[in-house]
């Protein structure tokens, strides 16, 4: 093969790279506007028929990873390089000459050294003529940027461990919060109005006229009650552990309640999702006076049910709920929020 019509072929193989080259980058190119269109864009698309297109299956996983893209160019450039060293190792003049080829035999000149040879030549070379002190230098902070490298993987690998376990412990978190027990208490029976009443009746028949001492009929003695269950509203069970509740008559909240477990528990302890436990009685500890009935009427005091509910629920975890009620002619028991003894934990 003559030189001019090697020249020829070398530039044909070139010009064929480079042309390839072009369109995968062309390709790319075109895979990368695809993903950034508009999804409107994109359902036009979708609805207007199109016409038939070659599969691209041979190209798609090379397009999708940018590295082995580069990689297979790469690998090919010195390819080529190699495959033109190897045409034109007898060409004089050579930089680096052969020691494994011989001379040619009809010009009587040296071989060019390959690339692949002269690269090997180089690193020969450099080796022999190295100082070994600096190659074990060299060679620890290789060692060394390994070693960093290595531990920046591990601190990013341990970054998305915790942000992953940090994520899982917030689901189970949200699982328990979601299905766990969550007990309130209902209000039922009262004789509250009744006792009122009979009071405020008593006093006007007293202050309707005078009457002896023998004559004036006693006040009523009926003390006040009020009946209450515990209603479980969360999706688990719950066992009771300590029930304490109170009825009280005062004209301002104390500074602090104090909280006294009732001596009878329930007899069902375990009170299942959407049930409730049997009714409960608070009893005012002493008959209401006939000032204290007129007191409530104007507004001047207040009756006060309070209480708290220790119990466990499904996961094991101890749980309470507090509740504080005030009762008002007319609306009857309200939540009153004072502190922290209303609120569940």
């Amino acid at each position: 093969m003559d030189g001019a019509t090697l020249v020829t072929t070398i530039k044909a193989w070139w010009s064929a790279f480079s042309q390839a080259a072009v369109d995968a980058a062309r390709s790319a190119r075109a895979m990368l506007a695809r993903k950034d269109a508009a999804p409107a864009v994109a359902e036009a698309r979708r609805e207007r028929p199109q016409p038939a297109e070659r599969p691209t299956h041979g190209e798609s996983w090379l397009l999708k990873e940018p590295g082995w893209f580069a990689a297979v160019l790469i690998l090919g450039f010195l390819g080529i390089i190699e495959a033109l060293s190897w045409a034109t190792a007898g060409w004089p003049p050579c930089l680096v000459l052969s020691d494994d080829q011989t001379p040619s035999a009809q010009s009587g000149q040296e071989t060019c050294a390959t690339f692949s040879e002269g690269v090997g030549q180089l690193i020969s070379f450099l080796w022999n003529r190295a100082d070994h002190n600096a190659v074990t230098g060299l060679a620890a902070l290789a060692v060394a940027i390994f070693a960093w490298k290595l531990w920046r993987s591990s601190e990013r690998m341990w970054r998305v461990t915790e942000v992953a376990a940090s994520s899982a412990k917030r689901s189970a978190d949200a699982l328990v919060v979601a299905e766990q027990a969550q007990l309130l208490a209902v209000f039922g029976v009262s004789n509250i109005a009744h006792v009122l009443s009979e009071l405020g009746k008593h006093e006007q028949s007293a202050s309707a006229g005078p009457t002896t001492a023998g004559d004036a009929a006693p006040p009523p003695r009926e003390r006040v009650y009020v009946q209450y269950v515990l209603k479980n509203y969360g999706r688990t069970p719950a066992v009771l552990k300590e029930i304490s509740h109170d009825l009280q008559r005062w004209t301002s909240l104390p500074e602090k309640l104090h909280y006294l477990p009732i001596p009878a528990m329930p007899k069902e302890l375990a009170i299942v999702a959407g049930a409730s436990s049997e009714p409960l009685q608070c009893t005012l500890t002493v008959p209401l006076p006939v000032e204290a009935a007129t007191s409530i009427r104007t507004g001047d005091s207040f009756l006060w049910l309070y209480g708290r509910v220790l119990y466990e629920d499904a996961f094991g975890r101890e749980r309470e709920h507090r509740f504080l009620y005030r009762y008002r002619i007319g609306p009857g028991f309200q939540p009153y929020y004072y502190k922290d003894y209303n609120k569940s934990i």
